[in-house]
């Protein structure tokens, strides 16, 4: 997750929490910024106890989905949902991100509709459903949804993430032409923000150079991707 969405959550649960609760609301989004996410929980709780309140639970969920109790952060995101169900995006999109960490396809793809359908804006919900639409085969959704999250998002700190994902489709389409432009970009984008380029990174790109008849060292790419590759994205993304 970026620094800027959980910004917009903390933020959020400020402006909406209590006098008195703000103050350890505050507590709370401090120590989740500092990782320190089982303190941050233990702070969230204290507010929740007298108050449903929507942000609070949900940066209990976020706190519980980054140590991995993904079970008590589905629980947290679903009671956000219950306190606000008509505005809970971004407690769907969570959901959806631990289901399909459990390969749970199904309830994620629901999740992420919601949390579309609330939320036309959500770039992290479309990129979501474009992975998992990559892994249901479905390509042609896929890039939609990428490419729509890839206009929506510019360039900011997570685009090159889309670029990646969105290769990965045109590499399962045979389309490495589309599939060049989008890996060079992502590479563009790692190096940019002074991320590292691996050895793989650029084997990959070699790749699909020679598969386009612009390369002459490298072995011709296969068009079948694995499950685990159709899946694979970097900081949850």
């Amino acid at each position: 997750m970026s620094k800027t969405l959980l910004l917009a959550v903390i933020f959020g649960c400020v402006v909406t929490a209590g006098c008195a609760a703000t103050n350890t609301v505050s507590r709370g989004n401090q120590l989740m910024q500092s990782g320190r996410y089982s303190e941050a929980i233990t702070t969230y709780e204290k507010v929740l106890k007298d108050s449903n309140d929507y942000y609070g639970l949900l940066n209990k969920g976020i706190a519980e989905w980054r140590i991995k109790e993904y079970e008590k952060a589905l629980h947290s995101f679903t009671e956000a949902i219950k306190a606000k169900p008509g505005n809970s995006s971004l407690a769907y999109y969570y959901r959806a991100e631990i289901y399909f960490k459990m390969h749970n396809y199904k309830e994620a793809f629901k999740d992420v509709n919601k949390a579309i359908k609330q939320d036309p804006l959500n770039v992290y919900a479309l990129n979501l459903r474009g992975r998992i639409n990559t892994i249901e085969e479905r390509y042609s959704d896929a890039i939609n949804d990428f490419s729509t999250a890839v206009e929506l998002d510019g360039e900011s700190n997570v685009s090159g993430y889309i670029y990646h994902n969105r290769a990965i489709v045109y590499i399962a389409r045979e389309d490495y032409e589309s599939a060049i432009h989008d890996y060079e970009n992502y590479i563009r984008f790692l190096k940019k923000h002074s991320l590292p380029v691996t050895s793989e990174d650029n084997y990959l790109l070699e790749v699909l150079r020679y598969a386009t008849g612009n390369s002459e060292n490298t072995p011709l790419i296969s068009g079948k991707i694995s499950s685990e590759d159709k899946g694979k994205n970097n900081a949850n993304f």
